[in-house]
């Protein structure tokens, strides 16, 4: 082989290798299979990381989210564990503590997980309390269940029918790479995904890079998620006229980054599908503003 036709093949394939490198992770880096899921199922939910507080006759389950744990709700408990019985709970590969390990679930299996952990709780009701990948895993209980009586959504709602914004598919696909890759360079994905293409700032104004966990094993959904979008195996989303449960919808106001669509909360407005509040503060609202979001929260729930 000539060896200008030699250099040009190398070309090609150093152009291609990290399509290659993603075709091979998306074929090979799958979940783990139902039938083990299943089995280990019980295990699973026994394993997980949870704190219970509180004595209030109603209990409220929080879920925290992308690239949090259970103690980002620190400053709601502080506040709620007056009136409720709380439980909160850390999803796997999110703890504070890194075992080195990965978890394998998608994102159906997340849901899973969570729905035997409240099952596990042996009560009638729970209302449920979820951020960011929390609020995404908890929409499915805007549909009346038998689970789950009131959901409240901290500053992540819906995009309905609209296109997503372009900075949200390019953060999460940057996220989802970084889950392929060996731990130093997804860390180093991850925290220039923070700082470089999602803007921090734009976000949540009184967040910085170094106040977020760059650790990829937290970014399992979403590889999950895009492999659902390109596989276009992605579950069919609620409509507002689907929803039975009622709800609450608080977000932050200063942020440029927005996790919902001012559509969707119009719709639900005009269908009286649910509560929309909002407050000064970005995506974690809830930590700069933690009197007047846990307020508000405490007035919605005496009243529904």
């Amino acid at each position: 082989m000539k060896k200008p036709v030699v250099i040009t093949l190398l070309v090609i394939l150093t152009l291609l290798s990290p399509v290659l490198y993603l075709v091979y992770s998306f074929s090979m880096n799958g979940p783990m299979p139902d039938e083990e899921f299943n089995q280990k199922l019980p295990d699973i939910v026994s394993n997980l990381e949870y704190q219970v507080e509180g004595q209030g006759d109603e209990t409220l389950v929080l879920i925290h989210g992308y690239p949090d744990s259970l103690e980002m709700w620190d400053k709601q408990v502080e506040y709620l564990k007056d009136y409720y019985t709380i439980v909160r709970f850390t999803l796997p590969g999110f703890e504070l503590h890194d075992d080195g390990s990965r978890p394998h679930y998608d994102m159906q299996q997340i849901r899973t997980i969570i729905d035997h952990f409240i099952q596990g709780l042996g009560k009638d009701k729970v209302t449920v309390l979820a951020h960011d990948w929390g609020a995404v895993f908890a929409f499915k209980y805007l549909e009346k269940n038998d689970l789950v009586d009131r959901v409240v959504l901290f500053d992540i709602g819906s995009f309905g029918k609209e296109e997503r914004p372009k900075i949200n598919v390019k953060y999460t696909f940057a996220l989802a790479v970084a889950w392929t890759l060996p731990e130093s360079l997804g860390e180093k994905l991850t925290r220039y995904t923070a700082a470089d293409i999602l803007h921090i700032e734009d976000v949540d104004p009184n967040k910085t890079v170094d106040d977020l966990r760059a650790d990829p094993r937290m970014t399992y959904p979403y590889w999950h998620l895009w492999k659902s979008v390109l596989s276009k195996n992605l579950p069919k989303s609620l409509e507002v006229e689907e929803y039975g449960t009622p709800f609450l919808f608080i977000y932050g106001e200063d942020k440029k980054v927005w996790f919902h669509a001012d559509s969707w909360v119009e719709k639900v407005k005009s269908l009286n599908k649910g509560q929309v509040e909002s407050v000064p503060g970005g995506h974690w609202f809830m930590h700069s503003e933690p009197d007047l979001a846990n307020q508000k929260v405490h007035h919605w729930l005496q009243s529904h």
